[in-house]
This record gives C-alpha cells, structure tokens and sequence, in this order.
C-alpha cells in the first residue's frame, strides 16, 4: 500500500491572456532535478485544450488539463476530480498549477486552502506573469481580472524582457509599487528563464475573497467540454466577456503554411493557440497582439486551434476560410 500523500510543494502560475505562462512553465520542467516528479494541472478556457500538446512530454512530467472555463466558482468540481486523479498517478514532489488568463485567483487560491487539501497540497508562492508591454494597453489596466492576479501575487514576473524598453519597464513597476502591502517580489526575465528558487519564496497572508458580480452572472457561460472529441469538430461561445471558439481536425489533414499565416493574421483577437500541420511540416502556433510564435514540432495526435477574442467573430466564414486552405 503506497503512502498517504502529503505537503506536496504547490505553486500557483497566474498571468493575463499571453503573458508568457505557459513559456514559463515550460522552461521550469527543463531546468527541474532530473530525480523529482513534477505534475502540472492547466486550465484552458476553451473546450478543446491546446497547453499539454504545446508543452510536449519531458520525462518525470505529468500534466492535465481542465477544459471549458474558469477552474474556480461553478467549474471548480471537475477541477478537483482531474487534480485527485493527477495527484493519484503522478505522485508529485511538486505540483504547479495553470489557471486561464481570465481565472479568478482569490477563489482558486480559497478552494485549494479548504480543509480537504490542507494536508495534501502545501501552497508556495503564487507567481503572476506580467508582459509590460500588454500594461501599456488601457483595457488591459483595468481588468478586474489582472488587477486581482497582480493583488493575489507573492512573485510578479516581468517577462519578455528583452523586448522590453525602459519606459515600459519603468511603468510595470510603477504599478506594482502600487499594488497594497506587503511588497511582492519582482524579477525580469526572459524566454521563460525563471530561477527555480523563487518557486518557494515567502508566501504572503491570504487576502479576503471578494466575489465578482461579474463573474457569478457569467457561471452558467463556463460550459463543460466534452469528454471525447472526436475529429472534425467545432464549438464556439460567449464567456466572461470573451468569445471562444475552436475547432480539432483529423491528423492526417494539411493545411497551407503560408495561407494559414494569412487567415490566422488577418483576425483581430485576444489569443490564438494551436497545434497545426501545414506543408511545412506539424508547427506549434501562438499568437498575440503583441508576438507570434511558430514553431516547428512532432507530429500531433490531431490538430487543433483556439481563438480568443474580446469582438464577436463570423465563425462560419472563418471556418471556410481554413477550409479553403486544406490541402
């Protein structure tokens, strides 16, 4: 009979749609001790779930996602069922955790302190990532959901900062020295180079939920994936201010390299995540407002893509926008 597990070191990875968490979180499983088992639960807050197939497999590393919405709140059910079940076949030495970049911190944070994990999970510093250049954005100031991540932090994570100009780094710390007390620890860093050290940094008194009225009128959008997709298959809805919407094709289809440049940079949109295979071969995609990623890899189990966006889109002719392209 194994042993009970107990205090697994537990760390929270916060951060605003493309802020550089999941570039994070992949250099903090290349850099782990070889000897540990990490485990990784990632939130997507679309249904079909792209982070596992970009963070690819690395021995000693397990990771599951929980599709669908906010792992908090009404979500938060299927949240613990995949973290008992990841716990149960990992055995981790550590455990991180990947919110979506429109989660509710406070609440997660308060559901992993109830009295069924305490003696499980043992929470360390809470890392939020910021990519300055996003905070120049107005709309992006004044998200109740970044403000929220930023106030809940032990550890503010500036990335991407070799891109970044002074004025800009002057301006992020600017808003952290603003942020109510205690102080956070802050640190630059860039391609997701983060010291493993920082993991177990202080971790400060946990702040009195307040619930969002706007998140609880929007419970009832945080629709629940399905538990097979099968290919070809498409969703689309309305969630916490966002339209989502994704689409997993057969993995034996192809799609123009070039041509999937051109639909994808024609949109508009908040984020596009995806796992494609193209004429140039299977490619990692990754698209903000302010990057773009694409990146070779191995071939996929299918392929898949994901939009987030803050307009309504035409889903239908987006639809046939790709499928004009399939080779």
């Amino acid at each position: 009979m194994q042993p009970l597990l107990a205090a697994i070191p537990t760390n929270i990875i916060t951060g605003f749609l493309g802020a550089g968490k999941t570039t994070l979180i992949q250099q903090l499983l290349a850099t782990k001790p070889e000897h540990e088992r990490w485990a990784v639960l990632v939130n997507e807050f679309g249904q079909i779930g792209i982070d596992q197939a970009l963070m690819g497999d690395t021995d000693g590393v397990f990771i599951k996602e929980v599709a669908g919405g906010c792992i908090c709140c009404a979500n938060f059910l299927p949240m613990q069922v995949a973290l008992s079940q990841l716990l149960a076949k990992s055995r981790p030495q550590r455990l991180l955790i990947e919110p979506t970049g429109l989660g509710h911190l406070r609440q997660i944070l308060e559901s992993l302190s109830e009295s069924h994990w305490q003696s499980t999970l043992q929470l360390r510093a809470t890392v939020c990532v910021i990519d300055a250049r996003q905070y120049q954005d107005p709309r992006v100031q004044q998200h109740e959901s970044f403000i929220a991540q930023a106030e809940v932090a032990d550890v503010l994570v500036f990335s991407k900062n070799d891109v970044l100009t002074d004025e800009q780094r002057r301006s992020v710390q600017a808003f952290a020295e603003s942020l109510p007390p205690p102080q956070r620890q802050q640190v630059f860093i860039a391609q997701g180079q983060l010291d493993l050290a920082l993991l177990d940094a202080p971790r400060r008194e946990t702040l009195t939920v307040k619930r969002s009225l706007l998140h609880q009128k929007n419970l009832s959008l945080n629709l629940p994936a399905p538990n097979v997709i099968e290919p070809p298959y498409h969703y689309h809805h309305q969630a916490l201010e966002s339209y989502v919407g994704g689409w997993v094709f057969p993995a034996d289809w192809h799609f123009q390299h070039h041509g999937l440049l051109d639909v994808l940079l024609a949109l508009t949109v908040q984020r596009i995540k995806g796992v494609i295979q193209t004429d140039s071969g299977w490619l990692n995609i990754n698209i903000t407002p302010w990057d773009m990623t694409m990146t070779s890899r191995g071939q996929g189990a299918d392929n898949r893509l994901e939009i987030i966006s803050q307009a309504a889109i035409d889903w239908e002719a987006l639809e046939q926008a790709l499928m004009a392209i399939k080779i």
